[in-house]
């Protein structure tokens, strides 16, 4: 890795770290976009990669929400369990599918919660 790319990489993992933890949702909605796109990184290792770097990021802002009980733990404990189970199932999908599909299916997720949140916003 020459110093653009960590550079790059440490820029990425600040936005992601900002944008997770101020709006709540996973930094994969940051990162295997902005690895793909800024770094050439493979969509499945874009994605692994992020699943591996929530987690310090995850522990960080739960322990900030949880101090300030901002946390429900009942149905976290649930989510969390069967999440969990499923998304090794979710891995297998993204090493075995065509690259090309997966980019797609991402893509539409990104949207739809994008207009999701445009919606929410305009409505309120």
């Amino acid at each position: 890795m020459n110093l653009i790319e960590i550079g790059v990489s440490l820029v990425i993992g600040l936005f992601a770290g900002v944008v997770s933890g101020a709006l709540g949702v996973g930094g994969g909605v940051v990162m295997v976009p902005a690895m793909v796109l800024l770094l050439g990184v493979d969509q499945a290792v874009a994605q692994g990669t992020s699943l591996f770097v929530i987690l310090p990021t995850a522990i960080s802002g739960v322990q900030s929400h949880y101090r300030r009980r901002n946390l429900d733990l009942q149905p976290t404990i649930w989510i969390g369990l069967v999440g969990a189970i499923f998304a090794a199932g979710g891995a297998y999908l993204a090493v075995h599918v065509d690259q090309l599909h997966m980019r797609q299916v991402f893509a539409l997720y990104l949207l739809l919660v994008g207009l999701q949140s445009i919606y929410k916003g305009v409505r309120n």
